[in-house]
């Protein structure tokens, strides 16, 4: 049952991005990913010109690949106009190996967001074991 609700919901954001994107009035959507050991995420940006914006509406994805007792972690990264980074919340996966979570959202930022990116991470109760970033 599961399964199918993964694959329903990732054809259905496929779908959704294939049609924003088609629309030369709107902002091309964007994502960021990256996968380390156990983990593996992305984040689906819709209406990303490239910034600034101060709101953006965003979808995050992310999986546990290994059964280690471990679980995986995702969070939003953005950078204001000075270069200051803001990091927010994390999101957290705790289902076990093969498991995806995601949920749709969105970041508000009053000094806007000049650049956006993805931080994927694997987790021992709150100690952070290894992780990935990447920026776009």
């Amino acid at each position: 049952m599961k399964k199918t609700a993964r694959i329903v919901g990732v054809a259905a954001t496929a779908m959704l991005v294939a049609t924003l994107s088609t629309s030369p009035a709107q902002a091309a959507p964007a994502n960021r990913s990256c996968d380390t050991t156990g983990a593996d995420g992305f984040i689906y940006f819709f209406d990303w010109g490239n910034g600034p914006v101060t709101d953006l509406k965003l979808e995050w994805h992310l999986d546990d690949t290994l059964a280690d007792g471990h679980h995986t972690r995702i969070r939003f990264l953005s950078k204001q106009h000075d270069g200051t980074v803001h990091r927010w919340p994390w999101h957290k996966n705790t289902g076990g190996k093969g498991h995806h979570e995601w949920a749709a959202t969105t970041a508000s930022d009053d000094y806007g967001i000049f650049s956006i990116g993805v931080e994927v991470a694997r987790y021992e109760g709150d100690t952070k074991l290894n992780s990935c970033t990447h920026w776009g």
